[in-house]
């Protein structure tokens, strides 16, 4: 016995300090590993619905012996029906060889909860009740996805003095009078500050330099105040019912950044307007990007040199032209309001794809989508990977996955993610050397300016394989992810641009003065300054001069997942 509970001791002082760092007392023991993750307990494969099968005996789990998948990744309470629609006391029982005469605390990782239903939490050492506390309320995903990363919450529970005693001890954990909670961890520690679980590494740049970021001293990247509306898309423009009502705020500046020094230039700085979306282009001499001057109220696509001169503008008019791309044939892609289109279910204007020449000359449509269409990026074959916001015979917020189409705006094609609802899959850009992508998951109906967890979809097993998109962040907070690499990525977070590894471990490149922060300023989509190669070309299959187009009529029979689906059956 003395032995399982040494080698215990050893293995939790390692997760521990793989978890959180060597900054924090080890606890006394701790359930689940504090990392936002809830995949490693039981019930994660079979899911809620099968807990009285999987656990129909009262959960007891014994330090030192238990494993992860002994504790359910939820605890049901008494409006769960599912699970009896009664209390579920679950019971931790461990020693304690030489009792810690300093307060202890229990501390309860919720990694998510019910949205409404929040129970009352009791916990008991030894048969004494600490005071009761409300569960947090959650966003409820996980209950439905064990897989994805939740925004833990923690209970703290001072035991009550005295309860614990050398040799044996229980512990009980019991829920009333709402729904469930899931769990992130459970720890007890004379610690009763929650583990931290976000930790930064301070080589991380080195190791880029010398490696995916190898002759590459700069990046660029845009400072502005985020939208005033909490939707993804509504970030530029103004509300239907009164058009000095603004989806903006005022502030806008485009910096460059000198990884090896610190030092930074500010390319262009208009407190009263706004700029966005820059991209790099092959040459790595010239940066395209949307502006919007200070006294008007469109954003418009700008060209400027690398070194801050030469700014020119593009596209004009009285709507609205973000986030633009190079294409290879020398023209651009970008998204407007000149659409003149408004979204079906909310107040602000919709922009869908368009392209122009490198002047910003003979714009046409590229996509007719009723709702938006975000951030095109060229992939590598020549196909543009974007964000579609699908509206036809579906529900309003559940379908904004990853598309691509040819530049000339035909051969649509859904890339990831549509066949599952619930999530907003944008930003997307292809990783170097890999057929795989890297995006933002915004959660739900997305957040503003497309905050969300950084994700890897490798498209190899198809586009309903969600098994195939891996999270790479340790929160839902980071925007704008590009990819130096597989395992290296530049990322947005508040005021702050940082590097990312693939494990979700972060270092710090930028910060913005503490003034800007107070004013609201964030940093947004970092990019490598440097040349880059252009992706293939595809030759167009469209005429704009003739008056008809060429369809294509598909049998709705013949497709991926259609074998032993009888003609006329659904």
């Amino acid at each position: 016995m003395t032995r399982t509970r040494t080698w215990f001791a050893i293995l939790t002082l390692s997760v521990w300090a793989q978890a959180v760092g060597a900054g924090q007392e080890p606890p006394v023991f701790c359930i689940g590993t504090p990392d936002g993750e809830t995949r490693e307990f039981g019930l994660a494969k079979e899911l809620w619905p099968s807990y009285l099968k999987v656990f129909p005996k009262p959960v007891e789990y014994v330090v030192g012996r238990s494993s992860a998948t002994d504790w359910p990744y939820l605890h049901p309470s008494t409006n769960d029906r599912w699970a009896g629609g009664r209390p579920h006391t679950f019971t931790i029982r461990f020693q304690i060889e030489k009792l810690d005469e300093r307060p202890q605390f229990l501390i309860i990782g919720a990694a998510d909860a019910h949205p409404s239903e929040d129970s009352l939490v009791t916990v008991a050492v030894n048969g004494q009740a600490a005071p009761t506390q409300r569960a947090p309320k959650g966003p409820g995903v996980l209950a439905h996805d064990p897989s994805a990363w939740g925004e833990p919450k923690a209970l703290v529970f001072a035991l009550p003095k005295g309860a614990l005693k050398p040799g044996e001890n229980s512990i009980t954990i019991r829920l009333e009078q709402g729904s469930w909670i899931i769990y992130d961890y459970v720890l007890l520690s004379a610690d009763a500050k929650p583990p931290s679980l976000e930790r930064l590494r301070d080589d991380l740049l080195d190791e880029a330099l010398k490696g995916p970021l190898a002759g590459c001293d700069e990046i660029v990247f845009a400072v502005r105040t985020p939208g005033r509306d909490g939707h993804w898309y509504a970030n530029f423009g103004y509300y239907a019912p009164d058009a000095n009502r603004l989806t903006y705020g005022d502030g806008g500046r485009l910096c460059r950044l000198n990884l090896r020094t610190g030092q930074l230039t500010t390319l262009l700085d208009d407190p009263k307007g706004g700029v966005r979306d820059p991209i790099v282009h092959y040459d790595g001499t010239r940066i395209l990007f949307s502006y919007r001057k200070s006294g008007t109220p469109f954003y418009h696509l700008y060209e400027m040199s690398a070194d801050g001169t030469r700014l020119v503008q593009l596209t004009d008019g009285p709507q609205d032209d973000i986030e633009p791309t190079y294409l290879p044939d020398g023209d651009l892609l970008f998204c407007s309001s000149r659409c003149n289109r408004w979204v079906n279910c909310w107040l602000t204007q919709v922009a869908v794809l368009y392209r122009c020449d490198a002047r910003g000359k003979n714009v046409r449509m590229v996509s007719t989508n009723n709702e938006h269409d975000n951030t095109p990026w060229l992939l590598p074959d020549g196909r543009v990977l974007y964000t579609r916001w699908e509206y036809v015979d579906r529900s309003q917020v559940l379908y904004h996955h990853l598309w691509t189409i040819y530049p000339d705006g035909t051969s649509q094609m859904v890339y990831f993610g549509n066949m599952h609802a619930g999530i907003v899959m944008i930003d997307a850009k292809p990783i170097p050397g890999t057929t795989k992508v890297v995006a933002s998951f915004s959660p739900g109906h997305g957040r503003r300016e497309h905050e969300g967890m950084v994700t890897v979809i490798d498209p190899a097993a198809g586009p309903d394989e969600k098994s195939f998109a891996k999270r790479v962040s340790r929160g839902n907070h980071y925007r704008d992810p590009f990819a130096l690499s597989e395992n290296c990525f530049l990322v947005a977070q508040g005021a702050e641009v940082r590097l990312m590894d693939h494990a979700g471990l972060t270092q710090v490149l930028f910060r913005l003065p503490d003034a800007d922060a107070r004013a609201g300023l964030q940093c947004h989509e970092p990019r490598p300054l440097r040349p880059r190669p252009r992706e293939r070309s595809v030759p167009s299959r469209v005429n704009p001069a003739q008056p008809t187009g060429r369809l294509i009529l598909a049998d709705v029979c013949s497709g991926r997942n259609m074998a032993g689906v009888k003609r006329g059956e659904i």
